[in-house]
């Protein structure tokens, strides 16, 4: 399908962002998956965005698309949720390219896995989800019959969709050989949880070099958590 721009509405660099393969495209893509939304308002004029409680992940998505757009911010009415960041971006031919690549409105429940993903971007992909709806743990506990801290670290992933979750994990398996981590239905969602040496494999797939796009603070839970081991990351 081809698009056509107007003297009116001239065609902006971001309408093309997802239309070329790429490492920031397949991260963004990934993030949209997990924290993204697409609609249209009641006179039809379509919009993309893009949502977080981690305003540095917002700041981070509006740099890597080069846009202009203010984002928005939402004080929710109950005290123990965290404050909302949004970047809202209106236009057709994103949301139609969206739609290309298998995503649709409401799409928490139908979440399809992104067609014609390459696999040599994969990891930048799962590293865009794992920022959006995943999350790292690393911590010491007291077990009774053990007199040292017992350490414990993870990384847990979760969506509505069981079958995206699924074939998430056997593409994350296939690219490098990891055990599939336990799958589990939990709070409203499927949750794939990771641990031991796979967060090892995990972590440095998804971070290949210190510069990658993503959300640094789950990244420095993981980084500590490796370290302790005596693990170079």
């Amino acid at each position: 399908m081809k698009y056509k721009s107007s003297n009116r509405w001239p065609k902006r660099d971001v309408e093309t962002f997802f239309d070329i393969w790429s490492k920031d495209m397949a991260y963004v893509l990934g993030y949209f998956a997990a924290d993204g939304s697409m609609y249209k308002n009641k006179r039809r004029s379509c919009y993309i965005a893009f949502t977080s409680t981690d305003e540095e992940l917002i700041n981070l998505i509006k740099k890597i698309m080069s846009v202009s757009n203010a984002i928005e911010n939402y004080k929710n009415p109950y005290k123990t949720w965290k404050r909302r960041y949004v970047l809202q971006i209106g236009s057709r031919k994103l949301f139609l390219k969206l739609i290309e690549l298998g995503f649709t409105p409401r799409k928490s429940l139908t979440l399809k896995f992104p067609k014609e993903l390459p696999n040599e971007l994969l990891r930048h992909f799962v590293r865009g989800y794992f920022d959006g709806d995943g999350c790292a743990s690393f911590v010491h506990y007291k077990r009774k019959d053990r007199k040292n801290l017992q350490k414990f670290l993870n990384i847990r992933i979760r969506c509505g969709c069981k079958k995206f979750i699924q074939t998430l994990r056997d593409k994350i398996t296939a690219a490098i050989g990891i055990e599939k981590g336990r799958l589990y239905f939990h709070s409203d969602a499927y949750e794939l949880v990771y641990s031991a040496r796979n967060v090892v494999k995990l972590y440095r797939f998804m971070y290949p070099t210190i510069n990658m796009p993503c959300l640094e603070r789950k990244r420095m839970i993981l980084k500590r958590g490796l370290s302790s081991y005596g693990l170079e990351v």
